[in-house]
């Protein structure tokens, strides 16, 4: 049992209803703006880790356990940017698998407060995905790590934030998504869809692949999780 899941266990049926209740604030709706939930964010960044300890949030262990398929041989030096890196719960992760080069990239400075604690990140980007470019040389990375991302930034995510990330990282490395299953297929979550199309935008313009959509055997709030991996192919 991982200590995510032993903590779980310990935890009253209260302490867990109030986890899951802050993860329900956390996430928003469809009238939440980003700038609210970065602020939503930034407002429990200290108690963030306690609440996905308490809904048993798997999705940086699974994002992990990827990565390292993904580079079997020595990963010291393979260099990881972990988007929404928030508090450094992937980072924990990748670290377990052998991972030591890696930056954390994340808009709110009050999560990267509580990651940068752990010292395992190099750099750190206080950054929004969106219409912006990022501050980082082009081919910087060999993958991209994207665990748990506010599902209502992802779902409105636009093409130039995709190509941002595409950008950064080297040809022939990965960009590795682990979010809720019923974003990815073409019949899933109705309110994706520009998510999915950009994808696709991407794919047919020949600047990425998606090589697997690996489904979880994990249910977060009634919805299945899977990881998401596309190839950077320029």
């Amino acid at each position: 049992m991982s200590e995510s899941s032993k903590l779980n266990a310990s935890m009253t049926q209260e302490e867990r209803e109030e986890a899951k209740a802050m993860t329900d604030y956390l996430i928003g709706d469809e009238e939440t703006s980003r700038e609210d939930i970065i602020g939503r964010f930034s407002q429990n960044s200290q108690q963030y880790e306690k609440a996905m300890k308490g809904i048993n949030f798997k999705c940086p262990m699974q994002t992990a356990q990827t990565a390292a398929e993904l580079f079997p041989g020595e990963r010291k030096d393979v260099y990881v940017l972990d988007v929404a890196a928030g508090t450094g719960l992937c980072a924990d992760e990748l670290y377990h698998h052998g991972f030591r080069t890696m930056d954390a990239l994340d808009p709110s400075s009050k999560m990267l407060e509580e990651a940068k604690k752990k010292g395992l990140y190099g750099r750190y980007f206080i950054e929004v995905l969106g219409e912006n470019a990022i501050d980082i040389e082009n081919d910087t990375y060999d993958a991209v790590t994207i665990s748990g991302l506010s599902l209502m930034v992802l779902k409105k995510m636009p093409l130039k934030a995709m190509e941002e990330l595409i950008r950064i990282v080297k040809p022939g490395g990965y960009i590795i998504n682990t979010a809720f299953y019923n974003l990815f297929p073409d019949d899933g979550d109705v309110k994706a869809v520009i998510f999915r199309e950009n994808m696709k935008t991407l794919e047919s313009q020949g600047k990425w692949q998606q090589v697997e959509l690996r489904r979880f055997p994990e249910v977060i709030f009634g919805n299945e999780v899977a990881v998401s991996i596309h190839k950077v192919l320029v």
